[in-house]
């Protein structure tokens, strides 16, 4: 008895995939002409027509600590802009040690590298 249940929920399974196949590939070629991914220095813009759904910076360089040296970076935003693109903000502190002085260190704006998905 168990069997023949299992089986016709097998069954219905498979019917039910074989009927709505049909609008899942629909549905993933619908999503890929109306949606597409930018990128850019600093922001990602969609263009015109397009609206922003997500996006984000990639990898900020690697943290250098040395003996006479330091580089260190930050991710301060990341976040939609207007409405159409993508923006990330981050600070480089660099570092230099001087015997005389100690370490003497400077902080400058990053622009990390953003992707951003588009939807229209």
């Amino acid at each position: 008895m168990r069997a023949v249940k299992t089986l016709g929920l097998i069954l219905v399974g498979l019917v039910a995939g074989v009927l709505l196949a049909p609008n899942t590939a629909q549905a993933a070629i619908n999503y890929f002409d109306t949606t597409k991914t930018v990128n850019g220095n600093g922001s990602a813009y969609c263009g015109s027509g397009w609206k922003v759904t997500g996006g984000g910076p990639t990898s900020l360089p690697s943290d250098r600590f040395g003996s006479a040296t330091s580089d260190e970076y930050k991710l301060t935003g990341s976040y939609p802009s207007g409405g159409n693109s993508w923006r990330a903000t981050a600070t480089h502190t660099s570092g230099y040690y001087s015997s005389y002085s100690g370490w003497h260190f400077s902080n400058s704006s990053y622009s990390p590298f953003v992707y951003a998905i588009c939807t229209r």
